[in-house]
């Protein structure tokens, strides 16, 4: 079963042992730039597969303008933060990018947030097996400002969220922390896939893009996760209301616009991509511990 466990916890109240952090939660340079970002993603996790069908933007002038898109998503948990790239472009008119997590946690999965912000107008997504949501952030970009919501999905617990600030851009580069978690943006982009809808994308092309959208949320806001993270990611459009073929990880080949507030995955396994999470320090020093308490008691 792949919900958080408390083994570890339990094993550590047996032993007596306390275990401190190594320092406070802390977000690095986030740029929404991979080339000046101080956090290291190594490989795309996921690469698009499908030509755009929001329009491929050719100007790369921070508005993104004629089209937006998806190219790799990238995610590696350091700095007791889960960091996540998402490479690509989102016009400037007020296109969206919606971001799903599930922690382990128990969550849901089938959407159902607050009316509180234009993500509502998604409720009813289903998402693929064995994908709950626990945490959610929605993003766009209109006339160079990104407007940001966040959203808490667990349960039990108290459903939460909605709007909770926006991030100036200058030339389509920002960057700022208006929630729970850091975000940079770079709308520069101009290469990657291409606008022929549905059509096979350039993997080669689109793992060359190095901007877009970067998101760092403090793990002590997903329960500190001790099991492999899932993100689905999408572009939507205005309002949240007009589904792209854009997403992560990428949907087949042929596959145009959904056309659609929301989505049904809920008969197509695997849709989301995988972040892997370290085995903590405290649990090699638990695990540590309890093999002294045995050799102690052994020579007694």
């Amino acid at each position: 079963m792949r919900k958080s466990s408390k083994a570890a916890a339990a094993i550590g109240s047996a032993v007596g042992v306390v275990v401190l952090g190594l320092g406070g939660v802390g977000h690095a340079a986030i740029t929404g730039n991979l080339n000046t970002t101080s956090v290291s993603y190594g490989s795309a996790l996921t690469t698009q597969t499908v030509n755009t069908g929001f329009g491929d933007s050719t100007i790369g002038d921070g508005t993104s303008g004629g089209g937006s898109e998806l190219d790799a998503g990238y995610g590696v948990v350091s700095g007791n933060n889960l960091n996540i790239f998402l490479s690509g472009n989102f016009e400037s008119n007020g296109n969206h990018v919606n971001v799903f997590v599930d922690d382990g946690r128990i969550g849901q999965s089938t959407l159902a947030v607050p009316a509180t912000g234009t993500m509502q107008t998604m409720n009813g997504s289903v998402f693929s097996p064995g994908f709950q949501a626990t945490y959610a952030l929605d993003a766009n970009d209109f006339s160079g400002t990104t407007y940001v919501e966040e959203y808490t999905l667990t349960s039990p617990g108290t459903l939460s969220g909605g709007y909770v600030g926006a991030i100036g851009l200058t030339g389509g580069i920002g960057s700022g922390t208006p929630g729970v978690a850091t975000i940079g943006w770079n709308d520069t982009n101009a290469a990657g896939v291409n606008g022929n809808a549905g059509t096979a994308a350039n993997p080669a092309a689109a793992d060359a893009v190095t901007t877009g959208m970067e998101i760092s949320i403090p793990l002590s806001a997903l329960g500190n996760p001790n099991v492999p993270i899932f993100v689905l990611a999408d572009i939507n459009g205005g309002g949240d209301s007009y589904l792209s073929n854009q997403f992560l990880p990428g949907l087949p080949v042929g596959t145009g616009n959904l056309g659609t507030a929301g989505f049904n995955f809920g008969t197509t396994p695997g849709e989301y991509f995988v972040v892997p999470v370290p085995e903590p320090a405290s649990a090699s020093l638990v695990g540590g511990a309890v093999m002294m308490l045995f050799v102690r008691r052994r020579k007694a």
